[in-house]
């Protein structure tokens, strides 16, 4: 983790107790936004009280556990993935594609400043050069079995610096501060089905705000072969029994809706349980060639793609839509960011680069949609060995079928133009303009109603 700044910490550890199984909604501070919601509301003691590692979120209508397969069966094939990697804490965006050929570059960061023949040239703006540490992007985008959009400067209007309120923003798709689900859930509240928690998950140990749904369940795991229906100090032939019962306890009618709907958690979790344990295990395909340094973020990436590949006995693939994560390391780089920014920007993107040809290699390539953000961009002054929040930052969407380009322009470093009136870049490109299109052009889903206010934005040329 970058040495961070307290409103960091502060929100990193709400965060972290957002949406955590058995815990319901946590308080939020005073002035703060509360954060997309679990689905999970009374629900959360009846389960604490249970003992269990529950992680389905959302409920439908009650299903006996033939019901629950038939369901997966029902929404099985060949469905379109969004994969959303969030880098946390505010990425210099100044940093991964360096306006080397800016003039005021060096002016307003003499100690940071990449070098003007550090890294690679990036093609689609002459001004621009690839960070070093971020090869992983740059062989992405030459790769002609693979397009990257790039948004070098992407946000919103009115810009918030504080990570929890811009993270809320990206994650609800709005500036709404008492947004409560996430555009991804109300996506899965569109198009998913009610019972079906393997079709939204999110690989933190915790729901992301993003697939936060009204209706349908979705689920969370720390990740792909950690996804426990767990009680403490049960383990081996008891725990297997345990699960057997509380599995098939969870279909039981029950005349109060509350009890209702937890059993009905409890029976999506036994469920959940049951289809990941299905998955493949063992070493990605050869020619992969995942950095050799071990890290969370490899080991959720090489899960990903061993559940992407799943077919069950009819040879069907298994109901996933969207899989949120975090990407490697922290970005809050309020000082030595030099240092920790070229360690996080290397192992998040030559795991990236190794993971989409593992997709590759697995035939699944064509299924998937990876999205790669964060809240803002850092400031374009230096403070010494660091930068403090900015505004617009970078965005990055990737995939077989993506228009390789640019999501608008890099508006330069003169101020009132490129620089706002604190310093701060100028956006572009607004993110919500880019799920508009990543509904409509990847999913085939009207943005409207999804995203508020959907017709208001321009839409990029994502899917070609």
């Amino acid at each position: 983790m970058a040495d961070c700044c307290d409103d960091f910490t502060r929100s990193h550890l709400l965060r972290g107790s957002i949406a955590r199984a058995g815990s319901g909604l946590p308080l939020t501070e005073p002035g703060m936004p509360m954060p997309a919601g679990t689905g999970l509301t009374r629900r959360s003691v009846l389960l604490r009280s249970a003992g269990l590692a529950l992680a389905v979120y959302g409920a439908g209508r009650a299903l006996t556990p033939e019901a629950f397969e038939a369901a997966v069966a029902e929404a099985a094939g060949e469905q379109k993935v969004l994969i959303s990697v969030f880098m946390d804490g505010g990425l210099d965006s100044l940093s991964l594609l360096a306006p080397t050929g800016d003039p005021r570059y060096a002016v307003l960061r003499p100690s940071l400043a990449l070098p003007a023949g550090a890294g690679s040239a990036f093609e689609a703006d002459a001004r621009l050069r690839w960070h070093p540490s971020a090869q992983g992007l740059k062989e992405l985008w030459d790769d002609p079995g693979c397009g990257v959009a790039v948004a070098p400067a992407i946000g919103y209007d009115s810009p918030n610096q504080s990570h929890f309120t811009s993270r809320h923003f990206w994650e609800v798709g709005a500036t709404d501060p008492l947004g409560t689900t996430g555009w991804l859930g109300r996506y899965l509240d569109r198009v998913g089905a009610p019972n079906v928690p393997i079709q939204g998950i999110s690989l933190d140990g915790s729901l992301s705000p993003q697939l936060a749904t009204g209706s349908v369940a979705v689920s969370a795991a720390y990740d792909i072969d950690d996804y426990r229906y767990a009680a403490s100090g049960v383990w081996g032939t008891t725990e297997t029994r345990m699960r057997a019962t509380f599995g098939t306890l969870g279909t039981l009618a029950s005349q109060d809706p509350i009890t209702a709907q937890a059993r009905q958690a409890q029976a999506n979790s036994a469920g959940l349980a049951s289809d990941l344990a299905g998955i493949g295990t063992g070493a990605p395909p050869a020619g992969a060639n995942y950095p050799a340094a071990g890290s969370t973020f490899k080991t959720r990436l090489q899960g990903i793609a061993r559940l992407l590949a799943t077919v069950d006995g009819a040879g069907n693939s298994l109901p996933v839509r969207c899989i949120t994560l975090n990407a490697a390391g922290g970005y809050d780089t309020h000082s030595n960011q030099a240092a920790d920014l070229s360690s996080s920007l290397l192992t998040t993107t030559a795991n990236l680069r190794a993971f989409w040809r593992d997709l590759e290699l697995r035939g699944v390539a064509d299924r998937v949609v990876i999205s790669l953000w964060s809240e803002f961009g850092r400031r374009a002054a230096e403070n010494g060995s660091g930068t403090d929040h900015g505004a617009a930052g970078a965005a990055f969407v990737i995939g077989k079928d993506v228009h390789q380009g640019l999501i608008g322009e890099f508006p330069g470093l003169a101020a009132g133009t490129g620089l706002d009136a604190d310093g701060n870049l100028r956006a572009t490109a607004d993110f919500r303009g880019m799920y508009c299109a990543l509904l409509e052009q990847w999913f085939q889903t009207d943005a409207a109603g999804i995203i508020p206010s959907a017709a208001s934005f321009a839409r990029p040329l994502l899917l070609s």
